[in-house]
Parts: C-alpha cells; sequence; structure tokens
C-alpha cells in the first residue's frame, strides 16, 4: 500500500500520459501525491549563443520556474477535483537526479512516470531518464508508455 506517490512530468502531452493512473492508484490507496516537474538546465547560465557567437539574452530562470508551476497546478486540479492531497514541486538540473532526490526528500513510496520509449540513435543521444531512476532508486516504479 502506498502513502505517498511522486508523479514526474516533462511539460508534454505525452508525460501526461501517467496522470489518470496515478489518480486512479493514488485514490485507491488513500495516498498524496506529489508531482514533480524537472526543468533540464544543460547550460546553467540560461543564456545561448547568438549567430556571430554573442551572448543573448535568455529568458530568466524565474519564467521558466513560473511556467512549470502553472502547469502543475493545473494537473494538481485533477487530482484534488477527485480528493487526492496534491503537492506540487519544481527543480532544476538533472532530471533523473532530481527525481530520486525528490522522492527521497517527500518520503515517497513509489514513483509514476511516463516513458518516452526512445529506440536506437535518440535512446543513445538522449538516454532513458526513465533508466536512469530505475538505477538510482530502490521504489517501485509505475511506467506508462507514451
Amino acid at each position: 500500500m502506498f502513502k505517498h506517490l511522486l508523479v514526474t512530468l516533462d511539460g508534454t502531452p505525452r508525460s501526461e500520459a501517467v496522470v489518470q493512473h496515478a489518480l486512479d492508484v493514488a485514490a485507491a490507496m488513500g495516498a498524496e501525491v506529489t508531482l514533480l516537474r524537472v526543468i533540464d538546465t544543460p547550460n546553467q547560465d540560461w543564456g545561448e549563443r547568438g549567430a556571430v557567437g554573442k551572448q543573448t539574452a535568455a529568458p530568466p530562470k524565474s519564467m521558466y520556474v513560473d511556467q512549470a508551476s502553472a502547469y502543475l497546478a493545473r494537473v494538481a486540479k485533477r487530482f484534488e477535483g477527485c480528493g487526492v492531497r496534491t503537492h506540487t514541486s519544481v527543480r532544476s538540473g538533472s532530471p533523473a537526479k532530481q527525481i530520486v532526490a525528490t522522492a527521497k526528500e517527500v518520503d515517497a513510496d513509489a514513483i509514476a512516470m511516463a516513458t518516452h520509449s526512445r529506440r536506437g540513435l535518440n535512446r543513445l543521444m538522449f538516454g532513458s531518464v526513465a533508466e536512469a531512476v530505475l538505477h538510482d532508486t530502490q521504489l517501485p516504479i509505475l511506467l506508462i508508455r507514451a
């Protein structure tokens, strides 16, 4: 029986394939839910190079955090409408590392996430967040193919 479920979302419709499944599990078990959105930050200075190599202004990090928070608030309404106690968290950094760290911090019993099912060159280039989480945690993981 789960008391706390961590649900990871990346802001895409594909990642939301996990939402209804997580809602069903949480409602059936009386579990609370933490919705997590990790903003991947490969370029920590949030700037990007322009066409002539000069640093161009990128939107401030706070804008990305605000957008992610608003997104999670919209998803949280689906859970709260079913009587599931819901929290939200926005993190930045490596998605797999942040998912595992957040699961520990909120004392989650399980992690629910959608997998993009990358194959071949895409998987080699971009890796699999789900696979990395699987290797870095001992928690049960509910994987939903998007």
